[in-house]
């Protein structure tokens, strides 16, 4: 059974945050859906189902908008069912797939890691323990990306293993295996989850500014590329992992990744989030798990979220539809569903605080 305090909330949805991200998630619903898949497309129009990256989003947003209006309880459930096409289970460990089989197999890491979290909000959400059980069988997919060189971590894609371990198919594992351990208390996966976190940690940290690089190649060389969600998966575990353990060091590294970010990401004069949405919606997320460690606590970051967020809803909204860009108008005649998904996630778990 799940605990009564995981359904439901402590207080009222935020109305404005709640009202904004329900319209765009009825919006997705109206123009991206395929009636005869139960699936969804990447743009209005097509007939191929999203990539499995756009699944993962628009997952996690119906999980948020479940939980601010019970009306999308059918849709979730819906979507979640759906989404097993998806899972393809070739070896050597069947996980589930960039697009929706008979095909060849072409899975990524990073995906199966976004589906592992959708999939336990969706279990906590509606009670059904198969998609707890999807979710245990995803994250053995991710994990099984983890080898020994470069002294440890999780590859990207499978069919480049040997070519990079990336910080988004790392720090999104380890939340995830946080997700699943929650509702296992398994001790070796708690363990390995520390492990993860502590190569992604000591290998693609940015000692300089705090901030996380995008990947280790297979010679070693770094690429410092950085995106926010990167940042904010780390800062997603460290809290959690506090969490788990009581170890001080994973508050202290929360704290330290929120700083970082928010002197990185947040425009001092425009309140802007400078990076795409696909991305910035989990760090302005990241933030709300940070501030579970102590709610009357500084409030900074989360409220920079909110104040970017009210630039995009002035400055990044046009004909219903949001910028991919969360600080430059960048609008697309055909918006794709992971970036207007982004946005409805971001807005209903702001709502949800």
């Amino acid at each position: 059974m799940i605990p009564a305090m995981m359904l439901a909330l402590s207080h009222a949805p935020d109305p404005e945050f709640a009202k904004r991200g329900l319209a765009i998630t009825e919006r997705i619903q109206s123009q991206f859906y395929q009636p005869s898949s139960k699936l969804y497309t990447d743009r209005k129009g097509a007939t191929q189902p999203a990539f499995n990256w756009g699944v993962g989003v628009w997952l996690s947003a119906l999980n948020a908008a479940a939980r601010v209006d019970k009306k999308f309880d059918a849709p979730l459930r819906e979507y979640a069912d759906a989404t097993w096409v998806y899972w393809n289970d070739k070896g050597p460990v069947p996980g589930y797939d960039v697009l929706p089989g008979p095909k060849p197999v072409d899975r990524y890491y990073d995906d199966n890691a976004w589906m592992v979290l959708s999939l336990v909000e969706t279990y906590e959400h509606l009670g059904d323990k198969k998609y707890l059980d999807w979710a245990k069988l995803s994250l053995k997919y991710v994990l099984s990306g983890e080898d020994d060189k470069l002294g440890g971590g999780i590859y990207w894609r499978e069919s480049d293993r040997g070519d990079s371990k990336n910080t988004c198919s790392n720090a999104p594992s380890t939340a995830a295996a946080l997700a699943v351990w929650t509702h296992t208390k398994d001790g070796a996966l708690l363990a390995k989850t520390r492990e993860i976190y502590g190569w992604t940690y000591r290998t693609l940290r940015d000692p300089e500014d705090g901030l996380m690089w995008d990947a280790i190649k297979h010679d070693g060389k770094i690429d410092k590329t950085k995106w926010s969600y990167n940042t904010a998966l780390m800062i997603r575990t460290a809290a959690e992992l506090y969490k788990a353990t009581g170890r001080e060091v994973y508050r202290r590294q929360a704290l330290e990744f929120e700083a970082a970010a928010v002197k990185r990401w947040f425009d001092p004069t425009t309140g802007a989030l400078k990076d795409g949405g696909r991305f910035g919606h989990l760090l302005t997320e990241s933030f709300l798990y940070r501030q579970e460690l102590a709610p009357s606590a500084d409030t900074k970051a989360v409220d920079a979220s909110k104040k970017a967020m009210e630039w995009l809803e002035a400055n990044g909204k046009k004909d219903g539809w949001y910028s991919a860009e969360w600080y430059k108008p960048k609008f697309d005649e055909n918006p794709e569903l992971i970036d207007q998904a982004s946005v409805a996630r971001g807005y209903l778990k702001m709502a949800l605080r």
